[in-house]
């Protein structure tokens, strides 16, 4: 009785107030288990490589100028940056669209069908969209692209013309 009483005060220090206790000296199991909730998420998206790139210049200044496009503004949306130019006599429209977290896959066809076809050596989509615009969508990865836009007063085939053309110099310049 007198070891255990010796182990007991042993246990006790003089500077904490309280009755004293006996030390436990079973011995417990220590738990390995987790303590904290297992987190179960989605990787992330891998950062865009147009995530630095102005729309605004992916236009060369030589096609600028042959094509007459002044008046460039920017046209961002939630989703995009854009950028757009009209001609000198107002016959067109070219826009420029950069979207980070879309692929082709993405393409949104309820303005109208869209067909395959290869950009620069990329994959791409064209589209004839409702309202005479023709839409020619430029593979950069899987999750990101961008779209040029060609827009004229005649019709979808000068705007598909001008649209292909702009793409085919913007797909020269895309990473």
């Amino acid at each position: 009785m007198a070891i255990a009483l010796t182990a007991t005060l042993a246990a006790c220090s003089s500077d904490t107030p309280g009755t004293p206790l006996p030390e436990d000296t079973t011995t417990q199991a220590t738990s390995t288990s987790r303590t904290s909730p297992r987190t179960t998420s989605k990787p992330a998206k891998p950062a865009s490589p147009l995530a630095d790139t102005d729309p605004c210049t992916l236009i060369p200044d030589t096609l600028k100028t042959q094509l007459k496009l002044v008046k460039e503004r920017d046209s961002d949306t939630s989703s995009a940056r854009g950028c757009v130019w009209d001609d000198t006599e107002s016959d067109y429209t070219v826009g420029i669209t950069i979207r980070n977290t879309q692929g082709i896959g993405e393409f949104d066809t309820s303005l109208g069908a869209a067909t395959d076809i290869t950009i620069g050596g990329r994959p791409a989509k064209l589209q004839r969209a409702r309202g005479g615009a023709c839409v020619i969508a430029v593979s950069v990865t899987d999750t990101a692209r961008v779209d040029v836009t060609g827009v004229a007063n005649s019709g979808h085939e000068q705007g598909c013309q001008i649209g292909t053309q702009v793409a085919e110099a913007v797909a020269a310049q895309l990473p």
